[in-house]
């Protein structure tokens, strides 16, 4: 029976030198961090080893991730369930104490559990706020980039805490979605985008399904796609996104609704679960606005050449009949020519 290092070495994210070396800095990352904390999340460890620390030792959030099967594989790490957080597993080394794990979830799960549920709609919305502040400014700057997707900002929030919202519409033209776009912006050249936000911690990898949902509704909208996320794979930009012509920004944070400062600072504070790029504001940081302003008109049509040339194949791939590498191929992209595709 095959040991996991040669499991891993069978994975294609993981088959090259250099992925093997990032998994092992991350291992001893992990454990580190354990050492210090007791216990965490892999959401804390990831932002720890994938966002934070010296440029040369920070490892991908995939390799975080075969990094942790590994060392649980080698009985270095174990894994905790908590009652308040159900299947969200947590992890710790595995020489430390019940007493101390017990302790620090006393304090760590009930924390994150309040960023899940209803919380989580209202993470979406913060950036679906800012994102749309930075389209009402591009609109009132140049009048033609006119959109839809509206907050009521000034009207009082649902029992929820939420703004309402008055979605764009589904149809523009001749085009017609069962879908739902974030905002619709129009006033290029090229057609309309359709604009979908992520305000998630997870970095956006080539295969992730919310990529294929943004194509569906771009290609049923007979529009152009825009991501707007806090943080997108190198591979994802390089390999698909720039070669499909499949707009994007990194927003770099991760924003919160304002009012909620106690939970802010708390899962900031790292010491807990230590997510420092979290922002609790309603107003865009100079780099998102630069983005709407000045750069996305620029990106626009070259965008536009590229999407309509590889349209069948984007919809090919959406409906399962061309898988990734395949659709590498056809779109030109710099991972078909990679032996063994990091990660994906």
């Amino acid at each position: 029976m095959a040991n996991f290092s040669e499991k891993l070495l069978s994975r294609p994210e993981a088959r090259s030198a250099d992925a093997l070396k990032r998994i092992s800095i991350a291992k001893n990352r992990i454990q580190s961090v354990l050492d210090r904390e007791r216990v965490a999340h892999q959401k804390t460890l990831e932002q720890k080893i994938s966002d934070q620390g010296p440029v040369g030792m920070r490892v991908d959030p995939h390799l975080v991730g075969l990094a942790i099967m590994d060392l649980l594989e080698l009985n270095r790490l174990k894994t905790v369930l908590s009652e308040v957080t159900g299947k969200h597993p947590w992890y710790a080394n595995r020489l430390t104490s019940g007493a101390e794990i017990d302790e620090r979830l006393e304090t760590l799960a009930p924390l994150y559990q309040s960023t899940l549920g209803n919380f989580s709609n209202l993470i979406g919305d913060a950036l679906e706020v800012i994102t749309e502040k930075c389209l009402a400014a591009q609109q009132a700057k140049q009048g033609k980039y006119v959109y839809q997707g509206h907050f009521l900002l000034d009207e009082p929030k649902d029992k929820h805490g939420r703004y309402k919202k008055i979605q764009p519409p589904k149809a523009i033209g001749p085009f017609s979605t069962q879908k739902e776009a974030d905002f619709l912006q129009f006033g290029y050249d090229d057609g309309a985008l359709c604009i979908e936000c992520k305000n998630y911690r997870e970095w956006i990898y080539p295969h992730s399904n919310l990529i294929s949902e943004l194509i569906v509704k771009a290609l049923e909208l007979g529009s152009l796609p825009l991501m707007v996320a806090r943080r997108i794979h190198y591979t994802t930009r390089e390999n698909l996104f720039k070669p499909a012509g499949i707009m994007f920004h990194e927003t770099f944070y991760q924003y919160y609704p304002v009012g909620h400062d106690e939970i802010t600072d708390k899962v900031k504070d790292k010491t807990l679960l230590g997510f420092s790029d979290v922002r609790a504001t309603e107003q865009p940081d100079k780099r998102t606005s630069k983005f709407f302003s000045d750069y996305l008109p620029t990106i626009t049509a070259p965008s536009a050449l590229l999407w309509n040339r590889h349209k069948d194949a984007l919809k090919a791939y959406t409906r399962s009949e061309m898988d990734l590498m395949e659709l590498y191929k056809v779109i030109g992209s710099p991972g078909a020519r990679v032996t063994a595709p990091v990660p994906f």
